[in-house]
């Protein structure tokens, strides 16, 4: 089985997301042999413990595809226009490589797609998969609304299903989790987040998911709260940092899905869609990243710090998640005649 997605470029959400996925399909088809498309074949191979080819191989990709029972698009959101005008057309081109194995669209999360180019893309590709999974209502909605014909199962990110394996301590930190993004009113944003630490006495900390893209951002904001900038090094690392905190202030949408699993209370900073529908999804509060009200995420952050209930509260909103984390691998197991 093949899969991939937006993996071995250091954005260690992605790389939470694919250590999910392995599990859950090791668990779902036991003996399964996976190989996975990477930016970094070396990095995957060593950090995931499994196999790994160039995604730009197209040759290397094609021979696999071939070889396998089963190809997983995702998880992640690949198709979207946000980042990129280009990646909906790349992995379009993935999906018709593949051919004729079968694919299953392995909980995604699609759009924004403000291109007709784009839309046509993301049409063309989740027509002609096998099985079509998404990780919210609302990817389901936009499938819907560009005339998909396959039904979409909705799922949740298999990341929910990460638990950090140490024992944490739960210090009192406020996690601070930033990416750059245009339009972000930072000198407001920077005033709102001191102002809760203060409020709340717990210690700013920044953490950065995606060295390259984030660092700078990371670094900026760490110097303007006079916190400690963490940058881990792989998804469990990222899942412990975030784990012992009793807050989580993020735009990262993985930021809060680690957080979420780990039970920790967060406050969404939403510059995607993506945020705000994981944050609803948990019912935690979110703001939007444009025009952050700074008296409500200063009160999101106090109310949720001073609420001995909240982390419970969040734990059960994720423990029923939980199955529909594991989902895409039953569905997977049953296109390969392998339901356990």
């Amino acid at each position: 089985m093949a899969i991939f997605g937006y993996y071995g470029f250091g954005n260690l959400g992605d790389e939470a997301v694919l250590r999910a996925m392995l599990g859950h399909l090791r668990d779902a088809i036991p003996g399964v042999e996976l190989q996975v498309a990477s930016g970094d074949p070396a990095w995957t191979e060593r950090v995931h413990g499994v196999g790994a080819v160039a995604r730009t191989d197209f040759s290397a990709l094609r021979r696999l595809f071939r070889s396998c029972d089963l190809v997983c698009s995702g998880g992640g959101s690949l198709f979207q226009d946000a980042t990129s005008w280009r990646s909906p057309l790349f992995y379009l081109a993935l999906h018709e490589l593949a051919r004729p194995t079968p694919v299953l669209v392995y909980a995604q999360g699609l759009g924004p797609l403000r291109r007709r180019l784009s839309r046509w893309a993301s049409r063309r590709a989740m027509d002609s998969a096998a099985g079509l999974t998404v990780r919210d209502p609302d990817s389901a909605q936009l499938l819907r609304q560009l005339g998909v014909r396959r039904a979409a199962e909705v799922v949740c990110d298999p990341a929910l299903d990460l638990v950090p394996t140490g024992t944490s301590s739960r210090s009192p930190a406020m996690v601070v989790c930033v990416r750059p993004w245009p339009g972000v009113p930072w000198r407001s944003l920077m005033e709102a987040l001191r102002e809760a630490s203060r409020r709340t006495a717990l210690r700013p900390r920044v953490v950065c998911l995606h060295r390259k893209v984030d660092g700078p951002t990371c670094e900026q904001v760490a110097r303007e709260l006079a916190a400690e900038l963490l940058v881990p090094s792989h998804p469990e690392e990222a899942a412990e940092v975030l784990s012992d905190s009793r807050v989580v202030v993020g735009m990262r949408l993985h930021a809060l899905v680690l957080a979420a699993a780990a039970g920790v209370p967060f406050v969404g900073v939403a510059y995607d869609p993506k945020v705000s529908s994981f944050s609803r999804s948990v019912n935690m509060p979110c703001v939007a990243a444009a025009a952050p009200d700074a008296d409500s995420l200063v009160r999101h952050v106090a109310e949720l710090a001073s609420d001995p209930t909240a982390p419970s509260r969040l734990r059960a909103q994720v423990e029923a998640l939980r199955p529909l984390a594991r989902r895409p691998a039953l569905v997977a197991a049953g296109l390969v005649g392998a339901c356990p």
